[in-house]
């Protein structure tokens, strides 16, 4: 089901399902992040569902935490909480199936927005999103992941987009590896403030 117009990036709070028939296939994303050929097709038929709530943390800055899960136990994963501190303060996951990454966020107003490294964003990332919220102000969430051990880099922003003229919550990323590139949009079926409703 699409994202109601009052869900927006200012509160994600919400819970989602992968909808595989809207994304792009993530295979190639999965090869340059060092996932194994049948970890990826087992990924490929799990149910992959997201919970976003957002809360302020004891300095009060705001934070956005994703619990992921999947329907099938891969490899030890069956859930993982990431927490997003939206100040682009540097924090480190450890994820059974990525290893340890780190993590950078912040919001980003999409017509100014600049990658880590200074320079334009990629033009797939904005590809497809609304610039919602108050004009000219930051509307949609940039995250740099950054592997600590595989080499690979990535770029990802979430936002809403337009697809059959209903509102979608959407995930473009890039990842990066050496001369390997590859990008996948992931689209999300919404499911309600709380799940099903």
């Amino acid at each position: 089901m699409a994202t109601p117009s009052d869900v927006s990036m200012q509160d994600l709070t919400g819970s989602w399902t992968l909808s595989k028939t809207r994304s792009d296939p993530f295979d190639r994303v999965f090869a340059i992040q060092g996932i194994p050929w049948i970890i990826r097709k087992v990924v490929s038929i799990a149910t992959l569902s997201l919970k976003a709530t957002q809360q302020v943390d004891e300095s009060g800055t705001k934070t956005l935490v994703f619990t992921q899960a999947v329907s099938v136990a891969i490899g030890g994963l069956s859930e993982e909480n990431e927490v997003r501190v939206l100040d682009w303060r540097e924090e480190f996951h450890s994820s059974t199936l990525f290893g340890t990454s780190s993590h950078r966020s912040r919001l980003v107003n999409l017509s100014a927005a600049t990658g880590h490294d200074g320079k334009p964003l990629h033009s797939f990332l904005s590809q497809g999103l609304l610039d919602e919220g108050e004009p000219g102000g930051d509307n949609n969430l940039y995250d740099l992941v950054v592997h600590q051990t595989n080499g690979w880099v990535m770029e990802q922003i979430w936002g809403f987009g337009m697809l059959n003229d209903e509102r979608w919550l959407m995930r473009t990323m890039v990842v990066r590896k050496g001369k390997e590139v590859a990008t996948a949009r992931a689209i999300y079926d919404w499911k309600g403030k709380e799940d099903g409703q």
